[in-house]
């Protein structure tokens, strides 16, 4: 459903709306729990705030017994990404705005040379078709994906747009690695922004599938800003084609397990 800009815009002109947005991205909540994030409204406020950003198809809601569940529905927010942003923004506008927010950071920096843009391409014929290999980058992720923060930990890859790339700990705790920004199955799959694994930069990772004959071309591309030391970049080089040369290609086209070293 494409929607009105304005639409959107004015929908998204209230903090106060801004502020049930956010609530919604931990996941979908009854009016009263909303109500109860915003108690400088009423529940009838709080109702008409709803139905605008119901209008502009920001929030969809569902009844679910006796209560009125509210989700957060991404969609137009990237469809106004991909007209006011993708088309008009450089990389350098990018890189120079993390950059502006990194030395305006809290924190005292004395040394700025680790601020770098970086960028990885890699890309593995793989002799299996497009939906197999879309599902390991996913719901098969944790059969092969090699890197672990915690021994003994499941990691995970969902295939939704707001889902989350990240690592369940065995004692319960966890990390996000990033955020699913685009969804195209089986042929594309993009994550982005700060992660766990990153300390001190973001990453734009968008993976890309083309069937070619009796197999599928995987490609992906890594793009990298902040704090980037260069031992950095060349782990991430190496582990990201080691990652797709071995354990991803043999899982997909072999089914071989990841197998945690048991020292």
């Amino acid at each position: 459903m494409n929607m009105d800009s304005d639409t959107v815009w004015r929908a998204l002109a209230s903090p106060h709306r801004r502020a049930i947005l956010d609530a919604l991205r931990e996941g979908p909540k009854s009016t009263g729990e909303l109500n109860r994030t915003l108690p400088e409204l009423s529940r009838f406020a709080v109702m008409q705030h709803l139905k605008v950003l119901e209008e502009a198809n920001l929030v969809l809601s569902r009844r679910s017994g006796r209560s009125r569940m509210s989700y957060s529905n991404p969609v137009p927010l990237r469809q106004m990404y991909e007209r006011w942003v993708t088309g008009l923004a450089s990389g350098a506008a990018e890189t120079a705005l993390q950059f502006k927010r990194y030395t305006e950071s809290k924190e005292e920096r004395n040394d700025l040379n680790s601020f770098r843009s970086v960028q990885i391409e890699t890309e593995v014929f793989v002799k299996a078709p497009a939906q197999r290999c879309f599902d390991a980058l996913t719901k098969n992720y944790n059969d092969w994906f090699p890197f672990r923060f915690k021994k003994g930990s499941t990691v995970y890859s969902d295939a939704h747009l707001g889902g989350m790339n990240g690592e369940r700990f065995p004692d319960g705790g966890g990390a996000v690695h990033a955020t699913v920004l685009y969804v195209d199955a089986p042929y594309a799959l993009t994550y982005g922004g700060p992660g766990a694994m990153l300390d001190g930069c973001s990453i734009f990772s968008s993976y890309k599938l083309a069937e070619q004959g009796d197999g599928t071309l995987v490609q992906r591309r890594m793009h990298l800003w902040g704090d980037v030391p260069e031992e950095l970049e060349k782990s991430l080089r190496d582990g990201t084609r080691y990652m797709f040369e071995n354990s991803y290609r043999q899982y997909v086209e072999s089914g071989v397990l990841f197998a945690e070293d048991p020292s």
